[in-house]
């Protein structure tokens, strides 16, 4: 019964959400990333007589990766929000590809760097949109910060599917994540280090391309009960605490 209720839910999601055009626009996507952040990596770690991935050894992993999704989605789970959905069917895919690279016999760490830098040729270009809008409203380094995690927590972040409570952070954004859909998703398919070398630790090249950087001492997916977000920039140099000089060469030192 309750598999029954998730398939409903997944085609629930496929035919009013508009999945398959989701979908449609995800595969060439994908197929970019991976052939570029993989083609010319080495096959495996630890054995340099494996040779170097090729685009068409690309090819072939990614089309057991997406037969591995057929097969896993019919059991997602439902989500209450769009983005919600949206990141466990992509938690989802980056599972599917973790099975096919292991399967033909990488070595699991290294499939998980693999994937990680495959999601970061995605996630930089996704990250783009707010960087882009926050230099066209404002100069202020600490409001584009703010700006664009705002950005991201009304999409696809967004409440009620990730769940999180503000905390002040006058040099940017600060929030407590208490939950996070893909952690759990992953979690439940013994994959939570797939969760934190790829979706949270992606997080880190954001913030600096946002112009500044993330502190987190947690993540939910690494057991801790909260991902303990604070985006934050650098303060400017009249802001500095009067024991802080500036060399002439323009390098700061404490005194």
């Amino acid at each position: 019964m309750r598999a029954q209720a998730s398939a409903h839910l997944t085609r629930t999601f496929a035919h009013r959400a508009g999945w398959p055009a989701f979908l449609a626009l995800l595969r060439p996507w994908v197929r970019w990333a991976a052939r570029a952040a993989i083609v010319g990596r080495n096959r495996s770690r630890t054995d340099p007589g494996a040779g170097r991935f090729t685009r068409k050894d690309i090819d072939r992993l990614l089309g057991a990766a997406w037969a591995n999704f057929d097969r896993l989605t019919p059991e997602l789970p439902g989500e209450p929000t769009h983005g919600s959905r949206q990141n466990v069917v992509l938690a989802c895919l980056t599972l599917s590809m973790l099975k096919a690279l292991t399967a033909d016999g990488v070595e699991r760490e290294y499939a998980i760097e693999l994937i990680g830098d495959t999601c970061w040729k995605v996630y930089a270009q996704w990250g783009q949109i707010p960087r882009v809008v926050t230099r066209l409203r404002t100069r202020d380094p600490a409001k584009r910060m703010a700006m664009s995690v705002a950005m991201f927590l009304r999409y696809p972040f967004n409440w009620p599917g990730y769940r999180y409570a503000e905390v002040l952070e006058p040099r940017g954004r600060g929030l407590d994540m208490l939950r996070c859909p893909v952690a759990e998703y992953l979690a439940a398919h013994e994959a939570s280090d797939l969760t934190v070398a790829t979706w949270c630790n992606l997080d880190f090249p954001l913030a600096r391309m946002w112009g500044g950087q993330l502190e987190r001492h947690g993540t939910l997916a690494s057991g801790a009960d909260r991902c303990d977000f604070r985006f934050r920039v650098a303060a400017p140099l009249r802001h500095l605490p009067a024991d802080v000089l500036t060399n002439h060469n323009g390098s700061i030192q404490t005194t």
